[in-house]
């Protein structure tokens, strides 16, 4: 089922898809506003964290993964200038933006350089590979993220980008996908260039379908969750614009949930004419960190008893 998001979906049918949260503050256990559901992994980056700290092993994000040959995050991540993510709390955290440029060539231990790709997903290092199982693959698990447009280092939208991905283990695909841009044609786009087209953020499932879509705005945050049930095989998907609270707009869908695997949050560029992105393509020069995502609330919680946190800390 594919939605595209409108006043009037917002209004009616979104409301008819959440009737569960009434008047309540989040769909949780109590009504307090922010993160109200035991915390899985975190992903908030602390106040005064520095850029630093992201090279350390203190760090939320595991500081070898997922990124150019020999440089750092800390030559990779900045702080942005901007208010706070709805699920960020003033007083704990703040934003932060990854970019990429032509340093963001990714090479794996046992694989040959993403020539055609630019590259930097960060991963959270409790969250296991492999036969190594963690909390999130089991029961159900809500991911969390909100992005903001940097209107100074700006994504090049006539490109497909990879965002925010849940891969499997064995590398063959993801479970869910947060994309943008123009999507290609073998990767569910359908092959027509325009402002609309480019300027659209989907939420993919395993097929590569999208569930949902909405325009990516560029003047304030956007916010994501999708749902993963492992014991019932489906994805739901919330969003909201602000500080507006999260709203569920998916009813469960059927996915494929199995395969283990890792969340990544940053940007993979894919290139432009192109049949497979691991043998060619075309990706123009970017200067030194020249397009940034900028990221805030980060996080992933368990939905196993039907919590959800929906409101931000100052909606």
């Amino acid at each position: 089922m594919h939605f595209q998001l409108s006043f009037l979906f917002i209004g009616c049918a979104a409301a008819a898809l959440v009737p569960q949260l009434g008047s309540r503050r989040n769909s949780g256990p109590d009504e307090a506003s922010g993160v109200v559901c035991p915390v899985i992994f975190e992903g908030r980056i602390p106040i005064d964290a520095t850029l630093q700290w992201f090279d350390t092993n203190s760090s939320v994000y595991d500081p070898n993964w997922t990124k150019g040959q020999n440089i750092s995050w800390s030559s990779i991540l900045l702080f942005p200038n901007t208010i706070l993510a709805p699920f960020d709390e003033s007083s704990r955290h703040k934003p932060f933006e990854v970019t990429i440029d032509d340093r963001s060539i990714f090479k794996g231990r046992r694989s040959p350089p993403e020539t055609y790709i630019r590259r930097a997903g960060l991963i959270m290092p409790g969250d296991k590979n492999g036969d190594r199982a963690d909390a999130a693959d089991n029961g159900t698990v809500t991911y969390h993220w909100s992005v903001h447009q940097n209107l100074e280092k700006p994504l090049n939208f006539s490109h497909e980008y990879m965002n925010v991905w849940h891969e499997r283990a064995d590398f063959t695909g993801n479970q869910f996908t947060f994309v943008g841009g123009l999507v290609l044609p073998f990767n569910g786009g359908n092959g027509i260039d325009t402002k609309e087209e480019r300027e659209k953020w989907r939420i993919q499932n395993s097929d590569k379908k999208f569930i949902f879509e909405t325009p990516i705005l560029f003047d304030q945050w956007q916010n994501f969750a999708v749902q993963v049930d492992h014991t019932k095989g489906t994805l739901k998907v919330f969003y909201s614009a602000g500080a507006a609270p999260l709203q569920l707009v998916t009813e469960a869908t059927p996915n494929n949930n199995t395969g283990l695997g890792q969340l990544q949050v940053g940007i993979l560029k894919k290139p432009t004419d192109t049949t497979n992105i691991d043998l060619n393509g075309y990706q123009g020069p970017i200067p030194f960190q020249g397009e940034g995502q900028i990221y805030g609330g980060v996080f992933v919680e368990t939905s196993t008893d039907g919590c959800v946190s929906t409101y931000g800390y100052d909606s």
